[in-house]
């Protein structure tokens, strides 16, 4: 019903209007492919709404994301469901507060909560976003620290970010990002590393804790890339993919 909610909701104009897809493909470190993750907005800014399709290797769809339309991209809520694990959550982010609704799993009680929203806090996929509000920073060397919400712990994490240094990839000049927690909570997580384009400040690889769960109820390692900018597609494109059913099992295949 939410899916065929957000369809009827758009704008004539919104439909009318060219879209862009994005793919990125999250592998294991031993190359197999796990799922694919696939990106959709029709404005170009940082703030634009956006929709996230997860696929199984074979292209089926398990999991989708839809993220609203915000002033505060690095802070702005989300929701997701993910029929493979059951994982469902709901955050909704207003001028200084953020409430969250949370389940693990399909067994797992709802949890909620509602917490107040720092001024420079990130939310989810708005790391990307709080990468490239921060780029001169970061370029000039210095150490930005954020806090971070993990919905599932119901409260905010210090990360902190910080440029490595430049890199080649794929024969793009790019930018190496790391990203860790910046108290004793280190032991906890394990770093993030991200590579982006130093030309367009587009992300390209991800490799760290991948935010869904796999088979066996655990947040898999993953290294996702991102190969080719997004290019334009139709509105009818978008809907038939969004309005795909979500399945409850994926196969996973070699690379």
């Amino acid at each position: 019903m939410r899916t065929a909610w957000l369809l009827l909701c758009l704008p004539h104009a919104a439909l009318a209007a060219p879209w862009l897809r994005s793919e990125g493909v999250a592998t294991s470190s031993q190359g197999a492919v796990l799922y694919r993750e696939v990106h959709w907005r029709h404005e170009v800014s940082e703030g634009a709404e956006r929709w996230v399709l997860y696929q199984c290797p074979d292209g089926q769809p398990f999991a989708r994301k839809h993220l609203p339309a915000s002033a505060r991209p690095q802070a702005r809520g989300y929701s997701l469901e993910d029929h493979r694990s059951g994982q469902k959550a709901e955050v909704e982010a207003a001028a200084d507060s953020v409430s969250i609704s949370w389940q693990e799993d399909g067994t797992s009680p709802l949890r909620q909560g509602q917490l107040k929203l720092p001024t420079d806090a990130v939310i989810d996929a708005g790391f990307d976003a709080a990468v490239r509000l921060h780029w001169p920073a970061l370029l000039r060397g210095e150490r930005i620290t954020l806090p971070f919400l993990v919905p599932a712990r119901q409260r905010y994490f210090p990360v902190q970010v910080r440029r490595t240094g430049p890199v080649r990839w794929q024969g793009i000049d790019a930018q190496a990002i790391e990203v860790s927690l910046d108290t004793w909570y280190g032991g906890i997580a394990p770093r993030l590393a991200l590579v982006y384009a130093t030309a367009d400040r587009r992300l390209l690889e991800f490799r760290g804790t991948s935010n869904l769960r796999d088979a066996r109820g655990s947040y898999p390692q993953v290294i996702v890339r991102f190969n080719s900018p997004p290019a334009g597609r139709s509105a009818s494109d978008w809907k038939q993919a969004w309005a795909q059913p979500l399945v409850e099992r994926c196969v996973v295949t070699p690379k």
